[in-house]
């Protein structure tokens, strides 16, 4: 059986219920800190929402309103709890959909923003969360170019293994690469996973932003992610 527990953050600002294969992690903080083209009036969606942390976490930084997509029952459940206990109901609307039937249930072209954090690995595992398992990659880039209004943004965070695999399909998909950010675990070590930020039918010329360092050789985080953290809420 799923264990959950819950955890509050931030000085007690936000609370998630969250089960122990799936927890919130720096990464996906780091990856709020980076996000980019997303102001109050947006409409945001969340590809693959879970428990609820980015869409939780999106509403409150900027106040905007934000569409959770997920179909899995556990999370779904998690998700409705985690809304309610932060008191977020009129700010995040619940879509239980799988993401290849979400068109059924939206119209086309009417997102801002399309925020996804999809699983990492293709082969299969034991974590489904971090594993595909029914749905790709291209299934949450192809529903993002959907979704997205024209100059609409694709904020998509991805293991930096498949990196080349996510800009060619970005590509294919009408959604041109404007920026992307490496985050390294120390200075040392190779990217673990990137941050890419894209706007839908347009043709920017791609940024490079410096790495982002998360942690000291000698341990604990550096000062750039302490500040981060710092600011996020």
């Amino acid at each position: 059986m799923e264990e959950y527990k819950e955890f509050g953050f931030f000085r007690g600002k936000v609370r998630f219920k969250q089960p122990k294969k799936h927890r919130l992690s720096i990464i996906e903080l780091l990856f709020i800190s980076n996000i980019k083209g997303i102001k109050k009036k947006s409409k945001v969606i969340d590809l693959g929402a879970g428990f609820g942390a980015l869409s939780i976490l999106i509403a409150i930084k900027y106040g905007c309103p934000v569409w959770a997509v997920e179909k899995d029952p556990l999370m779904l459940e998690l998700l409705e709890y985690n809304v309610i206990k932060n008191g977020l109901e009129e700010k995040i609307q619940i879509i239980n959909s799988d993401i290849k039937k979400l068109m059924e249930l939206v119209k086309p072209h009417s997102f801002d923003c399309v925020v996804a954090n999809p699983p990492f690995f293709r082969q299969a595992g034991s974590n489904p969360y971090h594993h595909e398992t029914e749905t790709t990659l291209e299934d949450f880039i192809k529903t993002a170019s959907k979704l997205l209004r024209d100059g609409g943004v694709l904020n998509l965070l991805i293991t930096a293994e498949r990196f080349f695999e996510s800009l060619q399909l970005m590509d294919k998909h009408r959604i041109g690469v404007a920026s992307l950010r490496f985050f390294h675990p120390k200075i040392n070590k190779g990217a673990k996973v990137v941050s890419i930020y894209g706007r839908r039918n347009f043709k920017p010329t791609p940024t490079v932003e410096k790495p982002l360092i998360i942690n000291e050789e000698k341990g604990g985080y550096t000062e750039e992610v302490k500040s981060m953290l710092a600011h996020l809420l």
